[in-house]
């Protein structure tokens, strides 16, 4: 049996000069028992005609568990770091902006921003302190100006590409997803294909997973 991938959230910086820059990462405590997707489009009615106008960004819903009662110590030392995502960190082109967030859970990856984090937290210690906690977080898709002006979102479900001399994992995945440390999306979803991620054989087809977005 594997060993168990454990959740995660990626933090970048936001500038876009930047944007490979991970400027921390939050591991989940404990994996979630259930996310959600959403994906909602825009319609306008005009007499008795419905008329599609858009499709809003996606939204990704997810539950995190966190629990400190053991260590005796504030659980908000864990909450904390996924609430302040939803701050701005930053000024870029005199607009505040959050971090771009992550999260990455096996070959799971969704990249947006957070929009939404309620903490609930549900004991306590004498003093008062919280000890445990429930947190319903919300993400926002985020895609840069470069990728919606050319409607062309990293990590086409249907690319593949031959492996040339010379390349690495890390390597096309910056290519794929202007990201090179989603490289092991890459080569999970190939294990039949490549045996060692670290030596990759020329003329090697591989697939380039998408990511959710």
């Amino acid at each position: 049996m594997g060993s168990l991938t454990k959740a995660y959230i990626s933090v970048r910086d936001p500038d876009p000069k930047n944007k490979d820059k991970e400027t921390d990462k939050i591991e989940v405590q404990f994996n979630p028992e259930k996310y959600s997707l959403e994906k909602a489009t825009q319609w306008e009615e005009k007499g008795k005609i419905l008329q599609f106008t858009g499709v809003n960004r996606k939204s990704f819903t997810i539950d995190l568990f966190f629990d400190t009662f053991e260590q005796g110590t504030p659980v908000t030392t864990l909450t904390n770091k996924i609430a302040k995502l939803a701050e701005r960190t930053a000024k870029i082109n005199t607009k505040d902006v959050p971090p771009i967030a992550i999260f990455c859970w096996g070959q799971f990856v969704f990249r947006g921003v957070v929009e939404k984090v309620t903490q609930n937290f549900v004991l306590f210690l004498s003093t008062g302190e919280p000890v445990r906690a429930l947190l319903n977080v919300t993400f926002k898709q985020f895609s840069t100006a470069e990728e919606d002006a050319r409607d062309d979102p990293p990590g086409d479900p249907t690319t593949s590409r031959m492996i040339k001399e010379g390349d690495t994992l890390s390597n096309i995945a910056a290519q794929e997803y202007g990201d090179p440390a989603l490289w092991r999306i890459i080569a999970d979803h190939n294990r039949d294909a490549i045996d060692n991620p670290r030596v990759l054989t020329a003329g090697t087809r591989i697939v380039i997973p998408a990511l959710i977005k």
